[in-house]
């Protein structure tokens, strides 16, 4: 899921469609003031990004819009458009930023605990952003996204894996981290209306036609241990890749 573009090359470009590489400014370089006239307010292409992903985290990516972001930033709209071309492009540099927070492994680590360290921090980064959750899979991939998918895939290619092998690992993988996230996001938005739910739940049971969920239900009511879900399926996924590596 990290890779849709590996597999849909639609000609979509980094900060918007019709350009390359990068976003150049009037300037010249990505991030260079444009010159403007006494008065104005002074944009770089990080100051804007950081001021959506301030706005994105407070009222959600639905809410953003070049009118909003321009507004906060006390400048005319038209000034945001020497910088990203659009609110697709806008989200597409939001969303590799979430992505560069993810930390890099250590130098020299065992290919596992690369992939631990890796699958962990991006993990962490999506619930620090959750309306990155939602367009992680459906955005066109900037350098650190790039960078990421590299990572990831080198330390597959640390545990001497088959080809075929690596590329399966890697979806699985990839789907773990970007399922994990959407579950723990669909949870927080439940916790909203928690009650409506617990009543419904309680009314489905009672009628005695799911034992088995209902003893799911009462475990998870009567034991409190803080388990890592996450990373008990990491393993899984881990120990299976490492048993076919050693075959």
């Amino acid at each position: 899921m990290w890779c849709t573009v590996l597999h849909v090359v639609d000609g979509s470009t980094l900060y918007g469609k019709g350009q390359r590489d990068s976003q150049v400014t009037e300037g010249g370089a990505v991030g260079r003031p444009k010159k403007l006239r006494q008065g104005d307010t002074v944009l770089t292409h990080e100051h804007i990004v950081a001021t959506a992903l301030q706005l994105a985290d407070t009222d959600g990516i639905e809410q953003l819009s070049m009118r909003r972001l321009a507004t906060e930033l006390d400048c005319g709209v038209m000034s945001l458009y020497h910088y990203i071309t659009d609110k697709e492009a806008l989200i597409e540099a939001l969303v590799d930023q979430v992505a560069g927070e993810v930390v890099p492994p250590p130098a020299d680590v065992a290919w596992r605990t690369a992939v631990q360290h890796i699958a962990e921090s991006a993990l962490e980064a999506q619930l620090r952003h959750p309306w990155a959750i939602s367009v992680w899979s459906t955005t066109w991939p900037g350098p650190h996204r790039f960078g990421l998918v590299e990572q990831l895939l080198d330390a597959l290619a640390d545990a001497g894996l088959p080809p075929d092998i690596a590329d399966l690992g890697f979806h699985a993988l990839t789907n773990h981290i970007q399922g994990f996230a959407q579950q723990q996001l669909s949870y927080r938005q439940l916790e909203s209306r928690a009650e409506v739910t617990g009543q419904r739940l309680e009314a489905t049971l009672a009628q005695g036609e799911f034992p088995r969920v209902a003893e799911h239900v009462e475990f998870h009511r009567t034991n409190r241990t803080a388990y890592d879900e996450f990373g008990f399926a990491l393993n899984l996924i881990l120990d299976g890749l490492e048993r076919l590596a050693d075959s």
